[in-house]
């Protein structure tokens, strides 16, 4: 970074990913959060959010992460993967999912299956 970028950061996906142990996740992350770009870092949660919920269902953590650029609305995207990550650390959860408590269990595909009453 110090030869190629005159030690300051890229702010570019392709000069970030070109860095050593930087892949596509930590590159939207610097995006998104140094330079305010409206990119979907899809970590763990998020790929698990994505399609246990069907807002951007995928294979991929790619796949869902297009998925959430298109079905998110633009003036939520800067603040949307916090939003996410949080939701499906603290109420999404991987092995005991709170949907008894989930503001969204009505639009969820997991919370209509278990036909939850609606907060």
């Amino acid at each position: 970074m110090v030869e190629k970028h005159q030690g300051q950061v890229p702010n570019t996906r392709e000069a970030l990913e070109e860095l050593p142990g930087v892949g596509r996740k930590t590159a939207n992350v610097v995006l998104n959060v140094a330079f305010g770009q409206a990119t979907m870092a899809v970590d763990t949660h998020l790929f698990r959010l994505g399609n246990r919920t069907g807002l951007a269902p995928g294979k991929t953590p790619l796949a869902v992460e297009l998925g959430l650029l298109k079905r998110i609305p633009p003036q939520f995207m800067v603040d949307a993967h916090h939003w996410l990550i949080l939701h499906g650390r603290y109420i999404c959860k991987a092995r005991q999912p709170l949907c008894g408590s989930c503001a969204v269990a009505a639009q969820c595909d997991m919370g209509r299956r278990l036909q939850l009453p609606t907060a």
